[in-house]
């Protein structure tokens, strides 16, 4: 009879674990469901109840999207196959707008997204004959860039950030984003970034938490950061006089990364600061006070 008695103890103790663990299980998965409405703050119970989320759903050339689907998914964007990543109880991408981009409706994943039409004012800018020989080593170019797009071929598949991005550095802005450029009268591309004047020195803050990719002295940029914010998103600051953080580094949201300059292809000192999505630049003042999640449509 005893062992019979023992027998029942050792059910009963694997039952009460059993339900322990599950109670615990339930617990977290409440947690992690808490934890990502909050980060849609008031379009929390909208968003999460659509199988396939596009924040925003209407949005124009230069600007970006947040997806977030339901299920595990991939889909197609100007000829490359996107993967949805997963987090929390969801899975999500950030889906670049090209610059160039003709405005229509397009579908992804089933939903409808709105492509507005953009015009964008031309900036003209006079440099030297030494500054403009610089634009031609294409060698040595080509080197940086392939180091740049190493730096953002690979990023951490998850939300570094949580708080809003902020501004990083106290600036006037001389050049806006989205800019036609023409240096010496020769057209030059686009401008896909902000230019803030600043004197040198000044502080320049991490616009928010993440992972410093590339810390180094680029020919054109000069000396550059490129920050990983999780999800294929990256933030740039080019033309420092000080570099005060290194590849490998964590930040924060407003840690001081670099001092503002003048160094590589520049007329003065100024931050040339922008976003990207992998490879594609996106436009900065969509971030500044927010986050992705709260991004509103039509």
């Amino acid at each position: 009879m005893d062992w019979i008695l023992a027998l029942f103890m050792v059910w009963g103790s694997l039952n009460t674990a059993a339900d322990e663990q599950a109670r615990l299980d339930a617990i977290q998965r409440e947690a992690v469901a808490s934890a990502e409405a909050a980060l849609f703050q008031e379009q929390a119970e909208a968003v999460l109840k659509e199988d396939v989320a596009l924040l925003p759903n209407a949005t124009y050339p230069g600007d970006a999207v947040l997806i977030r689907s339901k299920t595990k998914g991939e889909f197609v964007w100007q000829n490359k196959t996107i993967s949805l990543q997963p987090y929390a109880n969801g899975f999500y991408a950030m889906l670049p707008i090209a610059i160039d981009a003709k405005p229509g409706t397009y579908t992804i994943l089933g939903q409808t997204l709105k492509i507005k039409a953009k015009t964008f004012d031309v900036d003209r800018l006079t440099v030297t004959k030494e500054q403009e020989q610089m634009r031609q080593d294409t060698q040595r170019i080509a080197k940086d860039q392939a180091k740049i797009d190493l730096a953002r071929s690979k990023s951490e598949p998850t939300f570094l950030y949580k708080e809003p991005f902020v501004i990083p550095v106290k600036g006037r802005l001389t050049t806006p984003y989205g800019y036609t450029r023409y240096v010496n009268g020769k057209f030059s591309g686009t401008h896909a970034a902000l230019d803030l004047a600043a004197p040198t020195g000044t502080p320049i803050k991490a616009a928010n938490a993440g992972k410093v990719v590339l810390a180094d002295e680029l020919y054109l940029t000069g000396n550059s950061i490129y920050i990983d914010h999780g999800m294929n998103l990256f933030s740039q600051y080019a033309h420092l006089s000080k570099l005060l953080v290194k590849t490998g580094d964590e930040v924060k949201a407003g840690d001081i990364i670099g001092e503002v300059g003048s160094t590589g292809f520049s007329t003065g000192p100024h931050l040339h600061f922008t976003f990207w999505v992998g490879n594609n630049p996106v436009n900065p003042n969509l971030f500044f006070d927010t986050v992705p999640f709260r991004w509103k449509g039509e």
